[in-house]
């Protein structure tokens, strides 16, 4: 029987960079990592990434090989994401060209992604026309077969957002849902290049009525504060985006709809196809949440793959906690809604 492809969910800066790493240390499973996160964009492209009806293999490569507005911009001011593992020093590609799979997914599966691009490059554009969950179950399969692994999981952070276009692409996917604090989360997404960049674009999006990465329209850019003003696509430096102020607080409020979205369309999810776990779990006890994992994926539990991810594990105090008083009550407040959701979903102490 062909096993079921595997699709981790969260709301981003939940420890799901945690998981793949523990993933790829298993023989028989192919760790995909970041694909909807940097295929969207930063979650925001979400329509080019998931588009309807048929796709041909063309179509198909020029979507996964095309640079990114928000990433490449980035980049080429010296903003670079953890999550991104391309090679800079021996790599061919500039950041401005950098293709979305090889931000992070092709370093992450082989040493030589240039290599593994031009596989790729002479491969996918040969597929016949598909729908686009047909084309990417091809893509992951190929690779599957050709580093010898019998299952593929793919884990993006953000994807919570997406998970109901996930489930209508990847009918037959099992889902591995992972929740952390929402005061950590957000705290971390305050901090964090790729979430500091999707709020800013969101803001700017809102209050020009456009996006600006799509459109010329500045029609109401009086509207928008200097902050954002200043790092839209045509001013944009560095210097202007770490100026850029991100409360906690809004980065909770962020968190919490995520949950609320994310947890209501989990429920269309067969329960025999989701886990939840918590990150909490598993840093303080990772063994029996790794055997939970590999049973519920329904791979070999080798003990060798538990004691590995055992070591993968670092158990830190709550960083929320550090912050002042008054910004702990914003941002407790702002977590609320999403702790609520959650305890409604059955995950009582949510936010122990």
């Amino acid at each position: 029987m062909t096993p079921r492809p595997v699709i981790i969910v969260g709301t981003g800066r939940c420890g799901s960079t945690l998981l793949s790493e523990i993933i790829r240390l298993h023989d028989d499973l192919l760790s995909v990592s970041e694909v909807f996160s940097f295929m969207t964009d930063l979650g925001i492209r979400i329509d080019r990434a998931f588009p309807q009806g048929l796709v041909s293999g063309l179509d198909f490569w020029n979507t996964l090989s095309s640079p990114q507005p928000r990433q490449t911009l980035l980049l080429a001011h010296d903003l670079q994401m953890p999550e991104v593992l391309y090679p800079w020093r021996r790599g061919r590609f500039e950041p401005l060209e950098l293709p979305p799979i090889q931000q992070a997914m092709l370093a992450h599966i082989d040493t030589d992604p240039d290599r593994l691009f031009d596989v790729l490059a002479a491969e996918v554009p040969t597929w016949a026309s598909a729908p686009i969950g047909t084309q990417y179950t091809r893509l992951f399969g190929f690779l599957a077969g050709r580093y010898g692994k019998r299952q593929w999981v793919e884990r993006s952070g953000g994807s919570l957002r997406v998970v109901e276009r996930l489930q209508a692409t990847f009918p037959d996917a099992a889902f591995i849902h992972l929740v952390r604090d929402g005061r950590d989360t957000a705290l971390s997404m305050s901090r964090h290049i790729g979430f500091r960049m999707a709020i800013l674009c969101g803001l700017q999006a809102e209050q020009l009525g456009v996006d600006p990465f799509e459109s010329n329209d500045r029609t109401d850019e009086a509207d928008l504060s200097d902050e954002l003003a200043d790092t839209l696509p045509e001013r944009f430096t560095k210097d202007a985006f770490d100026r850029f102020d991100l409360p906690p607080s809004l980065c909770g409020h962020y968190w919490s709809g995520e949950i609320v979205a994310g947890l209501a369309a989990l429920k269309a999810v067969p329960a025999d196809s989701l886990l939840t776990i918590r990150y909490e779990d598993l840093v303080s006890n990772p063994s029996p949440v790794v055997e939970q994992l590999g049973a519920f994926m329904g791979c070999s539990v080798p003990e060798a793959w538990v004691r590995g991810s055992a070591a993968l594990v670092r158990n830190e105090p709550p960083r929320w906690l550090e912050l002042p008083s008054k910004q702990r009550e914003d941002l407790a407040e702002a977590c609320q809604p999403g702790f609520d959701a959650l305890e409604n979903f059955g995950l009582v102490g949510s936010h122990s």
